[in-house]
């Protein structure tokens, strides 16, 4: 009788507590690199994210403040008008009541800069009352105040002004509102005053009496008794500065004054701009250029101001890498700011804008 073959079976073995110990010690290291690869290439991303934040930051805040300068000082077809023709000159009246420098449109004075003084700790010239509530406006900053007309235009309807005393005809749906402050401009003339009465938008006629809100017109009759040649706009007494943001961090401000004695609410634009520095360039000959550029304090003829130099610092929002920055930045020729020591990046915009509507002739 044949015996049947015997099979044998491997004896199965476990591993050692050796071989799992570098086994564990070979995951663990290929685990650790995976994840500092993952948190380097975060790293990187986030930083990459709050470069391009921070460029689009100084970008947008540029933009808000050229476009503001630039039309200063604009008051609809009377700044064509000096344009072609020099010699014609700029007939500007105030109607209001006082000398409220959120409502002073004075010809060729349609800026004001204000500058933070570091030695006293104040500005100077003194920010002017009642355009801030203590506090607001962050320091070692500048401000700047711009005053000019509206971009959009109503022209005067029939049956135009019978008299200098006569209220203006306008087409209905114009969106202006009792105690708006409005320049009417033609080509030679213009005038400002406080709407009054009624409700301009659905009757469309301007009235322009004596008193009304604050500050009120002073005088009932206009220097010039307008006709279809004429447009109307809202007056626009515009403030940029450097306040506190909604996040806490300092931010770029903007805010539209209308006169009266309460301040404005600012409007928050682009947040973490740390700082605005602002040179003004003064024409000494008269030939329409910019010879040199002062602090606020220096310019003693605002009419002979043709161009702004002006700067931003802006910061990322976060701290990022390991590198603490140390440095003072030079805002502006002569005009340095040196913020809180960080880790966050920061960059520095300038640009030289021309002041279109403005005459040293």
């Amino acid at each position: 009788m044949t015996r049947p073959a015997h099979t044998f079976k491997p004896i199965a073995h476990g591993f050692t507590l050796v071989e799992l110990m570098v086994a564990m010690t070979i995951g663990l290291i290929i685990l650790g690199a995976v994840a500092q690869i993952f948190a380097t290439s975060r790293g990187t991303y986030v930083l990459q994210e709050d470069l391009a934040r921070l460029q689009e930051n100084g970008r947008f805040g540029m933009h808000f403040i050229a476009h503001d300068l630039r039309m200063a000082g604009y008051a609809g077809c009377v700044n064509i008008n000096q344009a072609l023709n020099p010699d014609a000159g700029f007939s500007a009246v105030n109607n209001l009541n006082g000398t409220d420098p959120a409502t002073t449109f004075v010809p060729n004075e349609h800026i004001q800069g204000y500058d933070y003084n570091t030695g006293t700790n104040t500005w100077d010239p003194a920010l002017p009352a009642g355009f801030f509530t203590a506090g607001e406006v962050q320091p070692n900053t500048d401000v700047v105040v711009i005053r000019r007309g509206s971009d959009n235009s109503i022209g005067v309807e029939t049956p135009y002004m019978p008299t200098p005393a006569g209220a203006l005809h306008l087409t209905t749906g114009n969106g202006l509102s009792v105690d708006d402050i409005v320049i009417v401009s033609d080509c030679e003339n213009a005038d400002i005053f406080q709407v009054t009465g009624g409700n301009p938008d659905t009757s469309g006629t301007l009235n322009h009496n004596t008193g009304g809100g604050s500050p009120g017109n002073a005088t009932k009759d206009l220097s010039n008794m307008y006709d279809g040649s004429a447009e109307i706009m809202s007056l626009i007494t515009r403030v940029y500065y450097i306040g506190t943001g909604a996040s806490g961090g300092p931010a770029l401000f903007r805010k539209d004054m209308q006169g009266g004695s309460m301040p404005a609410t600012g409007q928050e634009l682009v947040e973490d701009v740390e700082s605005m520095q602002i040179l003004y360039g003064e024409d000494t000959n008269t030939d329409g250029n910019a010879d040199i550029y002062r602090l606020p304090v220096a310019v003693t003829d605002w009419s002979r101001i043709v161009s702004v130099r002006i700067g931003l610092l802006v910061r990322t929002a976060r701290e990022r890498g390991p590198d603490v920055d140390t440095n003072v930045y030079p805002v502006v020729a002569g005009a340095n700011f040196d913020p809180a020591d960080d880790r966050r990046q920061r960059r520095l915009f300038a640009s030289t804008i021309q002041l279109r509507n403005q005459r040293t002739d």
